[in-house]
């Protein structure tokens, strides 16, 4: 009966685990898109401009 409760105990925190770490190399994938985005905008103005990005909360 441990060993039931052992695996799902371990299942439980081994997933929100994983999801914490996904989450939060999904903000760094969407953060870098979004520089990619600025760049190729300015890429075909002759003067680029800094553009700075706002935080939404």
């Amino acid at each position: 009966m441990s060993e039931l409760l052992f695996f799902v105990l371990g299942f439980i925190i081994g997933g929100l685990a994983m999801t914490t770490l996904m989450c939060c190399l999904q903000v760094n994938r969407i953060s870098e898109l979004e520089r990619q985005i600025v760049l190729r905008d300015n890429e075909h103005e002759e003067d680029p401009e800094v553009v700075k990005c706002e935080v939404v909360e």
